[in-house]
């Protein structure tokens, strides 16, 4: 190991950080609505107009203002203090999740779609902004253990989203997921009150340009391992349909798949891994490599094992780019840097789902499947190689450096 608090001495040292466990409810009020927003606007738009097709307009307006205001929404949090940006973006949020169940079937369609989307952008940075505020209040030893800690809480909550959006249209109303977007942002905001009013030196935040520049092959590479993960789950039901297996299959297996993530994100936080910049472009490239796999097996349990293998690469991969974004960055910058990673992250899946849905009718899901997770390997390689050698002639400070740098968080 070498700067990071020894196995789960790092958890408990992050747990017991003055204001991690209310800011840890905060993430959960935050990173709830984003999680059930896809489906339950898919069924607020079919309860307000009766197609399905409307509910996947407001669906996807809300992911894609997401990805386009998270990286300068997420910009404020490096210029303000977190506690009072999170209580405004997340009361906001609320607002607008509560003004579509009270008054979308009365609005024009149009207006809701742009509610919808408004919902999705103006609480976007936050995401980058909560990171950024968890990095600064742990230890330096624990940010590793707090960044793994962090991705095992979005994993559960994105398992756990979907399934409470199901259970609240079983016991109310199509709209009542809605709601529940709504009082999950009012209660973050409220708690966001409390939460510590860390200081940062805020030299260095009057560009942007240049921290794309610097970061560009993690954004890459992120985007790259959501692309893969949205080609291979878009697909996953029309694959098993075609190999006979039950319609219940897919929802186990990406249950599954996301607690095998949560296990993986907790066990690499353990200790502080070698060759950290070298490392993370391997994982990237073996998640998208194993998952491509999925095209060439004929037996849905191995599609299963395939899938499992991989969601427990999927939250290390995350979790090592992350760490590099912050290594690359200085820290009046970390919150732009790692909501231009969500973005990323928001484009690859989406982007996923599109090229999915053209190729499912013409070349199938395993092809689909193959042809997308290779194409995000290859990119990957080209990112990793670029980043690798650029790591290798600059170190921070211009010295001349290993490939390995980034490897003291």
């Amino acid at each position: 190991m070498t700067g990071s608090a020894a196995g789960v001495a790092g958890y408990t040292r992050v747990l017991r950080t003055p204001g991690v466990p209310l800011w840890a409810f905060v993430l959960v009020c935050q990173r709830l609505p984003v999680t059930m927003a896809p489906l339950a606007l898919v069924y607020l738009g079919h309860e307000i107009t009766g197609s399905f097709a409307a509910g996947a307009l407001l669906a996807g307006g809300h992911a894609l203002a997401e990805a386009l205001f998270a990286p300068w929404l997420g910009r404020r949090f490096d210029l303000r203090p977190a506690n009072r940006e999170a209580f405004l973006v997340l009361a906001a949020e609320a607002v607008l999740y509560v003004g579509l169940f009270m008054f979308g079937s009365h609005l024009p369609f149009p207006v809701v779609v742009v509610l919808a989307a408004l919902g999705g952008g103006v609480a976007a940075g936050a995401h980058g902004g909560l990171r950024s505020l968890l990095q600064r209040l742990v230890p330096v030893s624990s940010r590793q253990a707090a960044l793994s800690f962090e991705e095992a809480i979005s994993a559960i909550i994105w398992s756990v989203g979907p399934m409470l959006v199901a259970g609240l249209i079983v016991v109310g109303t199509p709209s009542w997921p809605t709601l529940a977007l709504g009082v999950a942002a009012v209660l973050g905001a409220v708690a966001a009150l409390g939460l510590p009013a860390v200081t940062h030196d805020r030299r260095g935040t009057s560009g942007t340009k240049g921290v794309i520049r610097k970061i560009w092959p993690s954004i890459t590479q992120d985007a790259a391992t959501m692309f893969t993960l949205g080609s291979a789950t878009v697909a996953l039901p029309a694959l098993l349909t075609d190999m006979g297996a039950s319609e219940a299959l897919p929802g186990f297996i990406l249950g599954t798949a996301a607690a095998a993530g949560v296990a993986g994100g907790l066990i690499y936080g353990l200790r502080r891994w070698p060759a950290q910049r070298i490392h993370a472009s391997a994982l990237v490239i073996v998640y998208c490599f194993v998952t491509a796999t999925l095209a060439l097996v004929p037996e849905w349990y191995l599609v299963a094992a395939i899938f499992v293998f991989a969601g427990l690469i999927e939250v290390p991969t995350l979790v090592s780019r992350a760490l590099l974004v912050q290594e690359d960055l200085g820290e009046s910058q970390w919150a732009f840097g790692f909501s231009a990673v969500y973005s990323g992250d928001g484009i690859g899946y989406g982007l996923a789902g599109i090229l999915v849905a053209a190729l499912l009718s013409s070349v199938g899901p395993a092809f689909a499947i193959g042809v997308c997770a290779l194409a995000a390997g290859l990119l990957s390689a080209a990112a990793a190689t670029y980043d690798i050698v650029r790591a290798r002639r600059v170190a921070p400070g211009g010295s001349r450096s290993r490939p390995d740098v980034g490897s003291g968080v």
